[in-house]
């Protein structure tokens, strides 16, 4: 969490010695504090310098604070700035109308100091976990629209690519399958999702052809050029002229992912 000392306080008070005595004990605690001694002041002042948190006298010539905050939380960008009223009204009807137009808080006149920073550092704090919050979500949505971009992308690659492709998963099944593959075998592109590839390999030992397939090794140690004979969908008119099809196999994957990536190319070799 950020330091709450860098954060800004806009007091906003017609009588200095009010103005003088916050200030005093604000800039103690090392907040960044700026002046202004009308409403009208104080909402052209946020305009140009949005701050953290303000204190706002209820009774100011011109409008008061009440409309102060009303016209501030009319306005979308400064609505969520939050609000202390500063009063020496402390009937209920005044507290309630406070919170009516807006405020999150009060402090009584006469200033007690600790009441002053204690309701500062608690507005403040739960200022400073909407902003976290806030620039959190922001990085989230922004992950989120990179993913979804490279996630458009890949699948255009993986469908426009003349060589087959398909993942598994940690367990050996299938979890994607491009249409080239599909066709290779003269499945339709779902058929084999969530079937193990151990149940299309044509071998006599297919573990030893899955463990080379189903590597998590990328680069000049992963698995190139591996002939393997896959079966031909039983289903399909393709299964008259050839039970098996020959591809050679591409296999490789990142260390720590589930998921590995295997590419068929598609070369096909009389049977």
């Amino acid at each position: 969490m950020a330091n709450l000392k860098q954060m800004k306080i806009l007091l906003v008070d017609d009588t200095p010695a009010n103005i003088d005595v916050l200030r005093s004990m604000l800039s103690e605690e090392g907040y960044e504090i700026s002046i202004a001694m009308t409403g009208e002041k104080a909402l052209a002042l946020v305009e140009k310098s949005r701050p953290d948190l303000i204190l706002l006298d209820v009774m100011m010539p011109g409008i008061d604070g009440f409309k102060t905050c009303e016209r501030l939380k009319a306005n979308p960008k400064n609505k969520d700035i939050p609000v202390i009223f500063v009063t020496a009204k402390t009937e209920t009807e005044d507290i309630v109308r406070g919170f009516q137009v807006g405020s999150v808080d009060y402090i009584a006149k006469p200033f007690k100091r600790e009441e002053v920073i204690s309701r500062v550092q608690t507005h403040l704090k739960i200022q400073q976990l909407i902003q976290e919050k806030e620039s959190l979500n922001k990085q989230l949505m922004d992950q989120n629209d990179e993913l979804i971009a490279s996630q458009n992308q890949y699948r255009v690659i993986l469908e426009k690519t003349a060589d087959g492709v398909f993942h598994l998963d940690s367990e050996g099944k299938v979890i994607l399958g491009n249409e080239k593959f599909h066709s290779f075998l003269g499945f339709d592109v779902n058929d084999l999702v969530g079937r193990s590839i151990m149940n299309i390999i044509n071998s006599e030992n297919p573990s030893d052809i899955f463990s080379k397939i189903a590597t998590n090794r990328f680069g000049d140690r992963a698995t190139l050029n591996l002939m393997v004979q896959f079966c031909v969908n039983e289903n399909s008119s393709m299964e008259k002229e050839q039970k098996y099809y020959s591809l050679s196999v591409d296999s490789f994957g990142i260390w720590n992912l589930p998921n590995n990536k295997l590419d068929e190319k598609g070369m096909e070799k009389n049977i």
